[in-house]
């Protein structure tokens, strides 16, 4: 999967799970993806769908689907935790922690995120403040219960 897919998948899932196409071109400008064309989005929702990960007419909405919202969720949770890393071990600022774990999430494998939550004891929010996703791949989801 292309890092833009990736990134068009949690665009989606942070707008509810559904969102238009010229919408996800204006959030990719707003997230400094820069100025992607509409075709290449078009591209990548074909991707996507044909993965089963939304479910995509066109000129509809998209909508993910159940393996399309676990997907974000992880992706969402491996930027979290690689967030949290990078702040209390780097000592980054929170907003300089987040930008680089955007950047760098997709490039760590799920034990070595596993490996993080539980180097800090399953936490349950990134220094930016926000709730860390869980998702059906993460094997610490008993974890989070219990914490909730």
């Amino acid at each position: 999967m292309l890092d833009i897919d990736c990134q068009i998948l949690k665009i989606i899932y942070r707008n509810k799970g559904i969102i238009r196409l010229n919408q996800i071109q204006t959030k990719l400008e707003e997230i400094n993806y820069g100025e992607i064309a509409l075709s290449t989005i078009n591209s990548c929702l074909e991707r996507l769908e044909k993965a089963c990960y939304i479910i995509w007419v066109r000129y509809s909405p998209v909508r993910l689907t159940e393996e399309g919202i676990n997907l974000a969720k992880e992706l969402i949770r491996h930027a979290q935790l690689l967030e949290l890393l990078l702040f209390n071990e780097l000592e980054l600022s929170v907003d300089d922690a987040h930008t680089e774990s955007e950047k760098l999430n997709l490039t760590l494998s799920c034990d070595l995120i596993n490996r993080i939550c539980e180097k800090y004891d399953h936490p349950t929010h990134c220094p930016c403040g926000y709730m860390i996703q869980n998702s059906k791949n993460c094997f610490c989801e008993e974890e989070h219960k219990k914490v909730s």
